[in-house]
């Protein structure tokens, strides 16, 4: 069953207080809406964090507004009546009513306490218990109220909400039980990266009969703080093990406290599982549930554009006001960009990715999971800025289509891609590592087939690169500061430095301080270095792509690219772009396509970042490395691009997106 590419997911989580529930509700005019603004797929409600149920179930608790009525049952025949699919929501664990009801059901933390959202948090500052899903009482009591919904309607698919346990919980009698027999009974961050997947997969298990039963071609998908990992068995690809789940759904509000840089890291993972997927926005100015607010309509067509230009769908996220009636705005802001997603899908149809280079997660149960992530989308930040087109993988992922691979800060060597590095690196592959990348899970130095040789980690921080003049003539004659600790490393015969490593004169401590940051630079260079390179490898000895992500320092980037210059890696298409140019390349059988977006998010709110306004193409060329004479670039349903000089394309004075195709650029040549 193909995803359905336009969807809305319609949030209704509506305190028992509101008394006047439905008192506008016109249920042709809400499905009327969504027709009119090109949506094709509407999550509708079963039940809500408050624990109010939105049809008349036997089992568990109707809002006590509704007085009998069946808003869900309306909302699918009116929705499916005009050909739009109607998926239902569920939540799991967080369910206000149960909680107060059975609090037995709830997650237990490690002291004792029972599990609550943070005071003062994000999402809610009232805070929601967390249920224990896995509690064999609460998760029976699911299984009949599932089984109930699938019974009394047509079911598209469900999505099941809050699958995850408090990074503290999991310790009420049975679950600690159930750890001990998975040997992670034990408070620890490592324990809870493993135990967290295993819950979800667990669940998904023990809940999909309940609906796969009645409806099996219902998609399902289980919401939960995904956990990545490079051990392709503890990752994302071990969630549909026999759970029914076989989409993704990326929950990844840019206005909310994911930002602009979470979306591309995850993106680029989940297309390489294997399934279709979707990325899910919202059309708020912050975040769920901001009644009366509408970002601009520049932020949620980067935000639609660049889900469809990486081969997903879109998802956006709205609240059913109580009253009934959908806000007119959004419905307009929706509807302004649906129209335009629509009209690029057959541009889309049948392509795939093409990916030049790989990053390999630093996403495992032994690295703290806000280094990897902040590693992880660093790296893809930063290859992004210099247009080359990475793919996240884990050490499943065959190596040889890449043109270099990547080993994050925090990569952790496994046994299965060990090997797959050794076979790449022999038959010529390139590899780029950073950092503790190249260390397996007990820190043992895991590259032994490359030249080089780790003295340990370097005790002072902030320290200085220095470009060495051959590799870089204009960076050698200022020394730049690194703002985190690296390590010491040298490498053996064949090796050369490309940057040095300079020591400040001390580090900065109550007795030992110089002005208002840190002691400058001494004379000398340190004896290990910070960068080097050899046969098709280079090594920085610091975090480099974390430490991009936190702190912004151009230079890192500038440096990697020289790096990848030394590997001969250059793109394939986009060289020369505006850094704020993002370029997505695909291959439609044998025509190339690219999309190019121009949209930059200003930082210029408190909170989040502000996109406002789309960008200019004007004056940017396109450079595309082996356009045969005889293909032409031309916009997509419009104009052919001049071509200046072979492979060199003007691009025009349009803002925004630009889609372009190349008929037959991989089509053979005679």
């Amino acid at each position: 069953m193909t995803l359905p590419t336009r969807q809305i997911h319609l949030d209704f989580h509506t305190s028992p207080l509101i008394g006047d529930l439905l008192s506008e509700w016109d249920v042709d005019a809400f499905a009327d809406t969504m027709v009119n603004a090109h949506v094709n797929s509407v999550t509708v409600f079963a039940k809500c964090h408050h624990g109010m149920s939105y049809y008349p179930t036997a089992i568990g608790t109707p809002h006590p507004a509704l007085r009998g009525r069946d808003l869900l049952g309306e909302q699918i025949r009116a929705l499916h009546a005009r050909g739009i699919r109607a998926p239902i929501y569920y939540t799991v664990g967080w369910e206000e009513t149960l909680a107060h009801h059975h609090p037995a059901w709830r997650q237990l933390r490690f002291d004792g306490r029972h599990a609550r959202q943070e005071p003062g948090g994000t999402v809610n500052p009232d805070k929601w218990w967390f249920m224990s899903y896995l509690h064999p009482q609460y998760l029976a009591y699911m299984q009949r109220e599932v089984a109930e919904i699938s019974v009394r309607y047509p079911v598209d698919g469900v999505f099941f909400d809050i699958v995850f346990y408090h990074p503290d919980a999991g310790f009420e009698d049975p679950i600690r039980l159930l750890r001990r027999q998975h040997g992670i009974e034990a408070h620890t961050p490592g324990n809870y990266a493993l135990w967290n997947p295993l819950s979800r997969r667990l669940f998904a298990q023990a809940i999909a009969p309940s609906v796969l039963n009645k409806h099996p071609e219902a998609r399902l998908f289980f919401n939960s703080a995904h956990t990545f990992s490079v051990d392709a068995e503890q990752g994302l690809r071990s969630v549909d093990s026999g759970s029914g789940q076989h989409h993704w759904e990326i929950e990844s509000l840019p206005s909310g406290f994911w930002g602009y840089y979470h979306f591309p890291r995850f993106a680029r993972h989940v297309a390489t599982l294997g399934q279709p997927w979707l990325g899910m926005t919202g059309r708020f100015q912050r975040m769920w549930g901001d009644f009366g607010g509408i970002k601009p309509q520049a932020a949620l067509e980067f935000e639609c554009f660049r889900s469809q230009a990486h081969g997903g769908a879109n998802s956006v996220g709205d609240q059913l006001p109580p009253r009934g009636t959908l806000d007119p705005a959004a419905y307009q802001l929706i509807g302004a960009v649906y129209a335009q997603v629509e009209a690029a899908e057959p541009f889309y149809q049948g392509s795939e990715a093409l990916n030049d280079i790989a990053v390999v997660l630093g996403s495992h149960h032994s690295v703290p999971e806000h280094r990897a992530a902040l590693a992880e989308e660093g790296a893809v930040l930063a290859l992004e800025e210099l247009h080359l087109n990475p793919a996240v993988i884990d050490d499943q992922i065959e190596l040889s289509k890449f043109q270099a691979v990547v080993l994050t800060d925090s990569t952790v060597v496994t046994a299965p891609l060990r090997e797959k590095l050794r076979a790449y690196v022999a038959a010529g592959g390139r590899l780029v590592v950073a950092y503790r990348g190249g260390l397996d899970e007990m820190g043992v130095w895991a590259l032994d087939f490359l030249p080089v040789h780790l003295h340990g980690e370097l005790a002072m921080k902030p320290t200085y690169w220095r470009a060495h003049p051959d590799f870089w003539p204009e960076a050698s004659r200022s020394d730049r500061v690194f703002y985190e600790p690296g390590l010491e490393l040298e490498g053996k015969e064949g090796v050369r430095v490309l940057v040095d490593r300079v020591l400040p004169y001390f580090e900065r401590t109550d007795e030992h301080f110089m002005s208002h940051f840190q002691a400058p630079p001494v004379r000398d260079p340190h004896p290990f270095p910070a960068v080097i390179a050899g046969e098709r490898f280079v090594m920085f000895a610091d975090p480099l792509f974390g430490t991009y992500r936190h702190y912004g320092s151009t230079v890192y980037r500038d440096v990697l690219a020289r790096a990848l210059a030394e590997l001969e890696l250059t793109p394939l298409i986009g060289a020369g772009l505006a850094r704020t140019v993002l370029c997505l390349p695909r291959r439609r059988g044998a025509d190339l396509i690219v999309t190019l977006l121009h949209y930059i998010p200003v930082r210029k709110a408190i909170e989040g970042d502000v996109l406002e306004e789309a960008s200019n193409f004007a004056g940017e060329v396109l450079r595309i490395r082996g356009v045969p004479p005889t293909v032409e670039a031309r916009i997509f349903e419009g104009p052919s691009l001049l071509q200046t000089e072979p492979g060199v394309f003007m691009l025009p004075p349009t803002r925004g997106r630009l889609l372009i195709e190349l008929p037959g650029y991989f089509a053979p040549q005679p």
